[in-house]
């Protein structure tokens, strides 16, 4: 074997194989996550497509990514598309899970069949009043209401109404402060969709700030439970038997009286 052959198969594989090889070896969990419709080669490419599209993902753990794929696979989340669904982003060496303003729309239509959604940022030539008493909004936009004057500035207000199939609404918005706390609290407050998107952050947070009021699925705790961390591909599993596998055997005499009190 010549020189030039064997320093070719010494050197390391480049980081998109990397990434690629992590992915092969979680086939069959990803086959068992996702929906009917999506192939195994499907997915693949959409990650692949993800990380065409922030090429520092090839500086992350491959671990990482593919963690993060695998829970975007899980919900059923297209990453790093138009839509805004989720995004695999880069911070530091690892790869970190970022729900998008879609994705909390998009699981709150599947907690609640038949919701309609919508919300926007509020700017300062805009006429906009809100009314929690009576769930109402009012928001004529700058170029209804002062069609000469411009936006006045950047949004400084951001609102989403919830309409249910019966009909009943649900409003609520963020000012500015409001925004900028849940940016505080952001692990990616200087990055991500904060940088790129800053009202599509914004109105996220609003919805974030109204789960305590809303109708949740499993998906959606797990969705903002993942949001913002960094998930290693080992994490995500998928067993048709969650009993399934060793299960520590706790002998009668080690249960304390605290474990049996109801």
């Amino acid at each position: 074997m010549g020189a030039i052959e064997q320093a070719s198969q010494n050197r390391p594989p480049a980081p998109l194989m990397l990434i690629k090889q992590e992915l092969d070896r979680y086939d069959k969990v990803a086959s068992a996550l996702l929906p009917a419709n999506v192939t195994v080669d499907r997915f693949k490419a959409t990650i692949a497509n993800a990380i065409r599209k922030s090429p520092q993902l090839l500086g992350c753990d491959p671990g990482t990514v593919v963690g993060s794929a695998l829970r975007a696979a899980q919900l059923n989340l297209e990453p790093n598309d138009g839509r805004n669904l989720c995004h695999l982003v880069p911070y530091g060496k690892e790869c970190t899970f970022q729900l998008g303003y879609g994705g909390v729309l998009e699981l709150l239509r599947r907690a609640v069949p038949g919701v309609t959604v919508s919300g926007r940022p509020v700017f300062p030539n805009d006429e906009f009043d809100i009314d929690y008493a009576t769930n109402t909004i009012t928001h004529r936009p700058h170029f209804v209401a002062n069609p000469d004057a411009g936006r006045g500035g950047n949004a400084y207000c951001w609102y989403v109404r919830i309409v249910y199939p019966d009909g009943s609404a649900f409003v609520h918005s963020l000012d500015k402060e409001g925004a900028e706390y849940h940016r505080k609290f952001s692990k990616m407050g200087n990055s991500g969709m904060w940088k790129d998107s800053y009202d599509a952050a914004a109105l996220k947070s609003v919805v974030l700030d109204m789960r305590r009021w809303l109708p949740q699925s499993a998906e959606m705790v797990a969705a903002i439970s993942d949001d913002g961390r960094v998930i290693q591909a080992g994490e995500i599993r998928h067993d048709p038997d969650p009993w399934a596998g060793d299960v520590p055997v706790v002998a009668e005499d080690d249960i304390t009286d605290a474990e049996v009190v109801g």
